[in-house]
């Protein structure tokens, strides 16, 4: 089936590939959590925040290594029998992290969680910050800061206000939403 659907977005021209970005439909609400912490203080930020997933940081640097989802804690934390006050997020995190720019397409980004078999992908956009060296010369970088987080759910959502009228619909757009959908019901083999 994943040829099938590949072949899909790769071969069908569609204006849901050039009209809806990433960062229309994604989760904003983005928790993030230290890669030091338990994985039971993960397991009790989530349930508080009501998230599916927790961002897990370098402390030192600020920086994103990895997510971790509630699959990632059913697998590796609850069916192993560990003790969750003992193992540390850095441990029971997925990465490399899969990161996509809030300027793709909703189907670019679906393309690449199919890619990936993953669910959760870290939306970043870029900013454009300019540091002085040394010698006095300007050196411009360009920074990824996290925004939010893509899954399956935010697709559904997408579909359900498409359906109820809030949003200038396309029967193209419609299609592909549901064949995006019917892809992620069907596949059991995402971690």
């Amino acid at each position: 089936m994943y040829l099938y659907f590949e072949g899909i977005i790769h071969n069908y021209q569609m204006p849901f590939q050039r009209t809806t970005k990433i960062r229309d439909i994604m989760t904003r609400k983005l928790e993030t959590i230290g890669s030091t912490a338990s994985a039971h203080e993960v397991a009790i930020k989530m349930r508080d925040k009501k998230v599916s997933s927790v961002l897990v940081m370098d402390e030192r640097y600020g920086i994103p290594l990895g997510i971790v989802t509630e699959r990632d804690l059913a697998r590796k934390v609850c069916v192993t029998d560990k003790n969750s006050t003992q193992l540390l997020a850095s441990k029971v995190m997925s990465f490399p992290l899969i990161k996509v720019n809030s300027e793709v397409s909703a189907l670019e980004a679906a393309d690449l969680m199919l890619k990936n078999k993953v669910r959760h992908l870290l939306v970043v956009s870029t900013e454009s910050q300019q540091e002085k060296r040394e010698n006095g010369i300007n050196e411009d970088k360009d920074l990824l800061k996290p925004v939010g987080i893509i899954t399956p759910m935010d697709f559904i959502r997408y579909k359900l206000v498409i359906s109820s009228g809030y949003l200038s619909k396309d029967s193209h757009e419609d299609n592909d939403t549901k064949r995006i959908l019917e892809y992620y019901k069907n596949d059991a083999n995402f971690d």
